[in-house]
């Protein structure tokens, strides 16, 4: 005789309402009238400084105009300083005159205050040019199909726009931002200091990223400083051209303490880069695809990042690309003004991109050297271990960690079965495919893992990939794109080879846990695995009633 010692515990399915759910909904609505709130201070806003205009100066304008007597008063009454009353003001006449749908989507809670200023600054550049209205409308229509994701996730959705309908303007500010860079130092309180440095966002991570491979080296775990000073010391040491030591003073120590500097691990950082091959070949016209130029040093020889053996040259054929989606009215950029993404960064401009693939250390590899072949999807003889094919198309579609509101980069993040990988009978488990796998940083892939929360992804009406999260509590986020899906249209042309069909999800193994007296059906595991998908499934049924997505049994 068989029974369960623990009883299954049923995640709490889509759309449920309980009491938690009853107090996050509570919290969403005052979080929305609070935004309705913040629209209105600024229409009033608005309206006080068109009132001063139609009032005769008092003072020469050309000393103190009418945007300065506006801004006084606003200061004035609030307390704040000058800055903030100039961003106040600037703030209510952008809502205004500038991106009032992006303003409707404040009104109505779509976004908040901190976001709705982040777009006001992102959407700066267009201010006064005909292609504000497009950027707006662009930017509102995204917001209210999709939210507005992550801090990151909303910069690139900004920057997505005014490329589409301005590229000029983001070239413009990008020249004038590489001009500026500089190397600053300012005195701060307790006899400190911060020395701080603007560069190109490559050679930022490079540098970052040598410093860490300076601190896993020449510092042991036993070291008692905390992360952030083993940084700072390491890159104030290097720069001093001093070794960079572990203070443990452990004699077993196994730490060694570097004598060359960063120079001598540049070898193992790369930058990885996605764009289509268009931006990098200003002339081709014809095929189309998605490079992945990974900025590296020179020692370092193709395929040692994981991304695929060595490639050919960036004028090598790619996969086929589909056409743009403009949006009406406006005919957009072209196909070699395509913006990329740089890991860890977000969009850049095309420039930028082909800078970056014109460095000596850089390789250009094509996600697919041989267009209209399917790629593998594991390793052989291993189907719970990504190919490097999919590992990098993965990693290049989410750009982030899937997780709403997270915003690690992909290639810092782990690659997670979506529908859990059964080891003992892989046909009775997930599938290691692009459908069925996302980026999660470590934290929410443990969560996942070993918490009760359940996700689910799937590819809408419009064939974007789109991410549900549900907590243990029944409460269902739907983290809606922003994915390099729409910045990279040739990413849904690539193939991948099927998986085996799916078996039954219970195996014979599962029923018999070979030991005397009272036996579990199944593992904990097993029962764990099994209520998702039973969740996933009625989540899926129930997505289909409200149009979010396809039926269950149309995943490809």
């Amino acid at each position: 005789m068989t029974h369960d010692v623990l009883p299954p515990v049923p995640l709490p399915p889509f759309d449920t309402t309980t009491p938690i759910s009853e107090f996050i909904d509570t919290i969403r609505g005052r979080d929305q009238r609070q935004s309705r709130l913040v629209w209105e201070n600024y229409t009033d806003i608005e309206h006080l400084h068109a009132l001063t205009l139609d009032r005769p100066p008092e003072l020469d304008t050309r000393v103190f105009d009418h945007f300065a007597n506006t801004s006084a008063l606003l200061g004035a009454v609030n307390h704040i300083d000058k800055t903030h009353a100039d961003a106040l003001l600037n703030e209510s006449l952008a809502l205004i005159r500038r991106i009032p749908l992006i303003g409707r989507c404040l009104y109505d809670g779509t976004i908040n205050q901190q976001q709705f200023q982040q777009l006001v600054s992102a959407t700066d550049l267009v201010d006064g040019w005909p292609s504000a209205p497009h950027v707006d409308k662009q930017i509102a229509q995204e917001l209210c199909d999709n939210g507005a994701g992550s801090t990151r996730r909303l910069r690139d959705l900004a920057n997505r726009a005014i490329f589409a309908h301005d590229p000029d303007a983001m070239r413009r500010r990008a020249e004038q931002a590489l001009v500026r860079r500089t190397a600053t130092l300012r005195p701060r309180p307790d006899g400190m200091a911060h020395f701080g440095i603007t560069a190109a966002a490559e050679d930022g991570q490079l540098a970052m990223a040598a410093v860490e491979a300076l601190i896993a080296a020449a510092i042991c775990p036993h070291d008692p400083r905390k992360k952030n000073a083993r940084r700072s010391d390491a890159a104030m040491q290097t720069l001093q051209g001093l070794a960079v030591m572990c203070q443990c003073e452990r004699e077993d120590c196994a730490a060694t303490p570097s004598e060359g500097g960063m120079s001598d691990r540049h070898a193992r950082i790369v930058v990885h880069v996605i764009c289509q091959d268009e931006t990098l070949n200003e002339d081709s016209s014809g095929s189309d695809g998605d490079g992945d130029p990974d900025e590296d040093n020179p020692d370092e020889g193709p395929g040692d990042d994981g991304s695929g053996d060595g490639g050919p040259s960036p004028d090598s054929d790619s996969d086929s690309d589909s056409p743009v989606d403009d949006r009406p009215g406006d005919s957009g950029p072209r196909e070699s003004e395509r913006s990329g993404f740089l890991d860890g960064y977000g969009v850049i401009t095309a420039d930028h991109v082909r800078a970056i693939a014109a460095r000596p250390d850089a390789i250009v590899r094509p996600l697919n050297p041989k267009p209209g072949q399917t790629l593998p999807t594991h390793q052989p003889g291993d189907p719970y271990r990504f190919s490097a094919a999919l590992d990098t198309f993965i990693r290049a579609r989410d750009g982030y960690c899937v997780f709403p509101g997270c915003n690690k980069p992909a290639w810092a993040s782990d690659l997670d079965h979506v529908d859990e990988f059964n080891h003992r009978h892989p046909a009775a488990g997930g599938q290691t495919c692009a459908r069925d796998a996302n980026t999660k940083c470590r934290y929410h892939h443990l969560i996942k893992t070993f918490g009760e929360w359940l996700d689910d992804q799937f590819v809408d009406a419009e064939g974007f990939t789109r991410v549900t999260v549900t907590s243990p509590d029944g409460i269902t986020v739907l983290g809606r794109g922003h994915n390099n899906e729409a910045l990279f249209p040739a990413l849904r042309t690539v193939r991948f080879q099927k998986p085996p069909p799916r078996g039954p999800t219970t195996t014979p193994d599962d029923l018999d846990s070979g030991g005397p007296g009272p036996q579990r059906s199944r593992t904990r595991t097993a029962d764990k695995h099994a209520r998702r998908r039973r969740a996933r499934e009625l989540n899926r049924r129930l997505r289909e009633l409200h149009d979010l997505g396809p039926p269950a049994d149309d995943r490809r």
